[in-house]
């Protein structure tokens, strides 16, 4: 039994990181997979405060799935600032070209977990694999 519940997470696994390759494969340079069913998000960065409040860091795919896009992007330029764009936020241009990476990420991320019935996994998990696999994301 033990064998067998091992071997179904190990093929989750794998079936995650393939939806996380394509998730990648996707996404252009402007942040737009090729897919007509996507919801197109605003592009300005109208709000100064846009980078703010988001609390997803911790958060399972099922939260994820449910939390508001502001909640997703704020939380999204977290996990980037910390990373690749870790000493890269210099001057107020560099944190509208944030938001650009920021709104790729949040859209790559919902593109991997669409349909994914593994509510239960970490989505910062998932995030990082999107940051290192691609260089779509560098500042």
């Amino acid at each position: 039994m033990i064998i067998k519940n091992k071997s179904q997470h190990a093929m989750s696994l794998l079936g995650l990181l393939l939806f996380l390759i394509l998730a990648v494969g996707s996404v252009d340079d402007s942040g737009e997979s090729g897919s007509s069913s996507r919801v197109s998000m605003p592009r300005s960065s109208s709000s100064s405060q846009w980078f703010q409040g988001g609390n997803l860091h911790s958060a399972t795919v099922g939260q994820w799935k449910n939390a508001s896009y502001q909640n997703k992007l704020a939380t999204a330029a977290d996990w980037l600032a910390a990373t690749k764009w870790k000493g890269h936020l210099t001057k107020p241009d560099d944190f509208d070209r944030l938001k650009l990476r920021a709104q790729m990420l949040v859209n790559a991320v919902d593109e991997t977990v669409a349909g994914q019935k593994a509510d239960y996994l970490k989505v910062a998990e998932i995030a990082a694999a999107l940051i290192n696999m691609s260089s779509d994301f560098n500042p």
